[in-house]
């Protein structure tokens, strides 16, 4: 079943292409006469010639393979590249074979304006599909479009069922971050807005959400966006300022998160959204305590540690428990109990 409707997908936008280079061809060969006007068996030969040596290379560059409501930059350059071989083809053929000929410039046109309504049609399939939905006047009519013209029906996922997210960095990190959860309909997460510090970015707009600058986006206004979490995804911020935004956020009640794009990139794994380790918490790598002197001294103890539920206090129970204490216990204001993790006896 998958295979037919990824058959019928393919022919379907086989055939708008058709549809853009008849109207082109129609348009430029017929409507526009030129300096040398065709006869209309001349048209024919211009429009057939045309028509195998741009779909022929569309189907070699396998065009009509990719799934284009995901495609990149690298979808549109094959496409173009695509358009040019079959342009130079063109252009070599209507020299040497014997059709009615037509000059170079009307060449260039009838092809260049081919290949632009083609890129048109698949940018604005890909814009209807990430920005349709069913809350607002406007993504209601690319979603209808998109169920006339493709064949695509927009889920009932809501962004008012969804966490609604403010990006820090509105750099290449969180931009791809930003369109990941833009493009998945099944996301948790939909993103609201930036914050940058880059003023030159400050008051624009990046794939239709808004660029808030740190003096801008001050609770009150995150307010306004229904914001609930907070994700950081600048991994070249410094850990001093790193440290000052993640307190100002958590103190304000907000769950902070971290975007895993360059760490798990290098590591061959897969992006992801998680917690901050302990080692980020603190912002600096965890002291080991490893003294001899040290060990001798928790040896054999009772120790309270107070706090012990937090992330610090946490990653010093798990430090002082190796050293070998008579017993360890927790104190933590959030469950306002006493909690023995270790005891020897």
């Amino acid at each position: 079943m998958r295979g037919k409707t990824t058959f019928h997908i393919r022919w379907k936008l086989f055939f708008y292409d058709v549809i853009v280079f008849a109207v082109t061809s129609v348009f430029l060969l017929v409507l526009y006469e030129g300096p040398v006007k065709l006869t209309q068996r001349g048209e024919l030969q211009q429009m057939l010639l045309a028509f195998v040596c741009v779909f022929a290379c569309r189907l070699v560059g396998k065009i009509y393979g990719q799934i284009w409501r995901y495609g990149g930059i690298q979808c549109y350059m094959r496409l173009v590249c695509t358009d040019c071989v079959a342009f130079l083809i063109y252009v070599i053929l209507e020299s040497v074979l014997p059709v009615a000929h037509i000059s170079f410039p009307r060449l260039l046109v009838l092809s260049t304006v081919n290949t632009m309504g083609a890129l048109i049609m698949r940018m604005s399939y890909r814009y209807a599909y990430k920005c349709s939905n069913l809350e607002t006047f406007s993504g209601k009519i690319l979603a209808a479009l998109l169920k006339i013209f493709a064949g695509i029906e927009v889920g009932e996922t809501r962004d008012d069922q969804k966490i609604k997210v403010a990006i820090i960095g509105a750099g290449n990190v969180g931009v791809t971050l930003a369109g990941e959860l833009l493009a998945n309909k099944m996301a948790s997460y939909v993103p609201k807005c930036f914050v940058d510090i880059d003023k030159s970015k400050d008051g624009r707009e990046i794939q239709g959400l808004p660029v808030l600058s740190e003096n801008e986006a001050t609770f009150q206004k995150l307010k306004k966006y229904g914001i609930q979490e907070i994700i950081f995804a600048l991994p070249s911020m410094a850990d001093e300022r790193r440290t000052e935004r993640y307190l100002y956020y958590k103190n304000a009640g907000y769950k902070v998160k971290m975007y895993d794009y360059p760490k798990m990139q290098m590591a061959g794994g897969k992006r992801a959204l998680r917690e901050f380790d302990i080692e980020e918490l603190l912002f600096r790598a965890p002291r080991k305590l490893t003294n001899e002197k040290t060990k001798d001294y928790y040896n054999n103890k009772v120790i309270l540690i107070t706090g012990g539920g937090g992330s610090i206090g946490s990653e010093l129970c798990r430090q002082i428990v190796k050293m070998g204490p008579e017993k360890l216990i927790i104190l933590d204001v959030s469950t306002r109990t006493e909690l023995t993790i270790f005891s020897r006896s």
